[in-house]
């Protein structure tokens, strides 16, 4: 099995790639149970080929909260609070903070943990760095996505509203995933001193 995953590894990371954009692309428009269940699957997609291909088991919690950062766009489209307000901003602007604040772990984790992989050891707080702009380049390509539906839809404007639109995204955008990476380089950082402190006190 890994044999046949390493030798058709470009066409198995372009696929899901696709199915990805594709999912994001489509993703204001589908039913609440197919964006959950799509969601579900293309996870287990990508936790087969990492567990397969490089034998790194993802963390549960961390897939659970992409899964979340689904939901609330799904939750969003489901009960129409899209071009609302959600508390003291609008549900656009909620959802794109709280999208990144639950990706930002799984990216942080991943880059770590391939760096390491690799026989190569950066500091964490480089790792982090390196994780904010990667979603960030993440979070400009997804704006593109939408200017793609936007100007193919009937009714321009269902995606994109106003010139104001897209920055105002981004800059919810950059507060989710600087707030979720610093967040998840302060447990790991915990995590990574207490096996040392239990050493040191054994070795005392």
């Amino acid at each position: 099995m890994k044999q046949l995953i390493r030798r058709l590894e470009l066409p198995i990371v372009a696929a899901l790639f696709i199915a990805g954009s594709a999912f994001l692309f489509k993703l204001a428009y589908l039913p609440l149970l197919t964006s959950t269940g799509l969601g579900i699957l293309l996870l287990l997609a990508f936790y087969v080929y990492v567990k397969q291909r490089y034998d790194v088991r993802v963390p549960l919690l961390l897939l659970v909260l992409v899964q979340a950062s689904v939901e609330v766009d799904a939750l969003g489209n489901y009960f129409h609070l899209y071009g609302g307000p959600f508390g003291p901003i609008q549900y656009d602007e909620f959802a794109h903070f709280s999208v990144q604040l639950c990706v930002a772990p799984i990216v942080v984790w991943l880059l770590r943990e391939g760096i390491e992989r690799f026989g190569y050891r950066l500091p964490l707080g480089l790792i982090a760095f390196f994780s904010i702009t990667i979603l960030f380049s993440l979070s400009g390509f997804y704006e593109i996505l939408e200017l793609w539906d936007d100007k193919s839809h009937p009714v321009p404007g269902m995606r994109i509203h106003g010139a104001y639109d897209a920055p105002t995204d981004l800059q919810f955008d950059l507060a989710g995933i600087v707030l979720g990476t610093v967040l998840t380089y302060a447990v790991m950082k915990s995590r990574r001193r207490s096996p040392q402190k239990a050493a040191q006190a054994s070795g005392m």
